[in-house]
C-alpha cells in the first residue's frame, strides 16, 4: 500500500522536471526577472517535498535527502559567514578587500560590515543555490523505475535543443531567439546568439551534457551486456546501442555547429570518457582524434574559431590578472556571487572591458571563497562521495554528463547559468536509487 504522501511527491517531481527541461528554452534564464522567480520556485518545491516526507516515515529518499543535507550545511555556513556584519578592524585584518570596498569609498560611520563586498549579489548567489537544492529534493519523488525512463526523456529535449538551434541557425534570423525575437546585446555580442540562447557557449553546455548522457547510456548498455560483440546476438539492445551512439555524435557535432570551442571539447571529453570505460582507454585518444577529425571536415564555426584562437590574451592573461584578487580576498573570499564587483576596481588587463565572470568556475570560486572556500568544497565533496551512490544501470551516463560540465567550466561558467545548473542537478537525482513505487507504508 503507497503511502499517503506519494502521489503529492511524484506531483512535485513532475513539476520540478518540466520546469528543468523547460529552463533551458528561455533563454537559459540568465535574466534576474527569470531566474530569481524560477529558484524561488524550486526551493518551495524541495520545502514541500522535504515536509511531506517528514510526515509520511522514515524511507531511503528521506534517509538521503537528510544525508545530502548535512552534506551541503558547509556552502550554507559559508555564505552566513560572509554576510556577518564585522568590526571595521577586525574586517581589515581578515579581508583587506572587503574593508577597501566598504569603507575607502565612502567611511560611513566605520562601524559594522561584512566580508562580501556586495552582499545583495551574495544574497542572490545563496537563493540560487537553495534553489537548486530544493529542485533535487524535489525530483526524488519519482520511484527508482521511472527514474531511468526519465533520463531518456531528458535526453530528448536535449535533442530537441540542439534541434532548434541547427534550424534557428539556417533561418533568415539566426541571431534573433527562435528567428523571430529581437534581444539587446552588447556590442560585439550581436552574433553570439545560437538557438534560444543569447551566448553560443551557453548553448553548448547542456548540449555536451548530452552528448555525455546519450554515450554514457550506451556504454552502459555495452558493459550489461557483456561487451559489443555480445550484443550482436542481441539485436534489440544494440539497436538501442546504436541510436544513443548516434545521438551522441549530432550532439557533438552541434556544439561544434554553434562555434563554442569550450562546447565542442567538452562534449569529446564526455563522449571519450564513455568510450574509455567500454573499450579501454585507448578508445579515448581515438575517438579525441576522431571528433577533431569531424569537426574539421564539417567546416564548422568551432573549427574556425579554433583556427584563430589566442588563448593567451583571451584567456590566461585575464586569469593572471584575476589571480592577483587573492592578496585582497585571501581567508573568506570576496562574497560568493560578487566576482564582477570584486574584480573590477583592480583590473589591468584590457582596461573598461567589464568581466561579470572569470570565465573559469574553478578560479572564480577560489575568488568569491579564498581558503574558506577551499576547505568547504573538500568537505562536500567528501560527504557526498560517501552519502550518494550512483546507479551502476546509469553510472557511465551520469559520470559523463558531469564531466562535460566539469569540462566547459573550465573556459566558461556554466554554473551560473541556471539551464545548465538543473540539467546537472537533474541527471544527479534521477541518476540515484530511490524508493520503489510498490514500497510498503511504514507500520505504526
Amino acid at each position: 500500500m503507497p503511502t499517503r504522501s506519494e502521489g503529492p511527491l511524484r506531483a512535485l517531481a513532475w513539476l520540478g522536471f518540466a520546469s528543468a527541461c523547460a529552463t533551458p528554452f528561455v533563454s537559459g534564464a540568465v535574466y534576474r526577472s527569470v531566474w530569481i522567480p524560477l529558484a524561488q520556485f524550486w526551493l518551495g518545491l524541495g520545502l514541500i517535498a522535504a515536509f511531506l516526507r517528514s510526515r509520511g516515515g522514515v524511507d531511503q529518499d528521506r534517509n538521503l535527502g537528510s544525508a545530502v543535507s548535512r552534506a551541503l550545511l558547509p556552502v550554507h555556513a559559508l555564505f552566513a559567514l560572509q554576510l556577518i556584519p564585522l568590526p571595521a578592524a577586525f574586517l581589515r585584518l581578515v579581508g583587506p578587500g572587503s574593508h577597501a570596498a566598504h569603507f575607502l569609498p565612502d567611511p560611513a560611520d566605520g562601524r559594522f560590515r561584512p566580508l562580501s563586498v556586495s552582499p545583495d549579489a551574495t544574497v542572490e548567489a545563496w537563493l540560487y543555490f537553495a534553489g537548486l537544492q530544493g529542485l533535487f529534493f524535489a525530483l526524488r519523488g519519482f520511484p527508482t523505475e521511472r527514474r531511468r525512463g526519465l533520463l531518456h526523456a531528458l535526453l530528448v529535449v536535449i535533442l530537441l535543443l540542439a534541434s532548434e538551434g541547427l534550424w534557428q541557425s539556417r533561418s533568415a534570423q539566426p541571431y534573433r531567439l527562435y528567428g523571430l525575437i529581437e534581444v539587446p546585446v552588447p556590442s560585439g555580442f550581436e552574433t553570439a546568439v545560437f538557438g534560444p540562447y543569447l551566448n553560443r557557449n551557453h548553448f553548448a553546455t547542456p548540449v555536451a551534457m548530452g552528448a555525455g548522457l546519450a554515450a554514457g547510456l550506451a556504454a552502459s548498455l555495452v558493459l550489461q551486456n557483456g561487451g559489443l560483440i555480445h550484443l550482436l546476438s542481441l539485436p534489440s539492445v544494440l539497436s538501442r546501442v546504436i541510436l544513443l551512439a548516434g545521438a551522441a555524435g549530432f550532439l557533438a557535432v552541434t556544439c561544434a555547429a554553434s562555434g563554442s570551442r569550450s562546447g565542442a571539447l567538452a562534449a569529446l571529453a564526455a563522449i571519450g570518457f564513455a568510450g574509455a570505460r567500454t573499450f579501454g582507454k585507448r578508445v579515448l585518444l581515438a575517438t579525441l582524434g576522431l571528433g577533431a577529425i569531424t569537426i574539421a571536415l564539417t567546416g564548422s564555426a568551432t573549427f574556425e574559431r579554433l583556427m584563430r584562437l589566442d588563448i593567451v590574451s583571451s584567456r590566461w592573461a585575464p586569469w593572471v590578472d584575476m589571480s592577483t584578487l587573492f592578496r585582497f580576498f585571501p581567508l573568506f573570499g570576496s562574497g560568493i556571487g560578487t566576482f564582477a564587483a570584486a574584480y573590477w576596481p583592480y583590473q589591468r588587463n584590457v582596461s573598461y572591458e567589464f568581466w561579470q565572470y572569470a570565465h573559469n568556475d574553478y578560479l572564480q570560486w577560489l575568488i568569491e571563497g579564498g581558503v574558506a572556500g577551499i576547505l568547504v568544497l573538500v568537505l562536500v565533496l567528501r560527504a557526498i562521495k560517501q552519502a550518494v551512490v550512483v546507479d551502476a544501470q546509469v553510472r557511465e551516463a551520469c559520470h559523463a554528463a558531469a564531466l562535460a560540465f566539469g569540462a566547459q567550466a573550465l573556459l566558461d561558467f556554466p554554473s551560473h547559468v541556471p539551464a545548465s545548473a538543473a540539467i546537472l542537478v537533474t541527471v544527479f537525482a534521477l541518476a540515484t536509487p530511490g524508493r520503489p513505487a510498490s514500497q510498503q507504508a511504514p507500520q505504526t
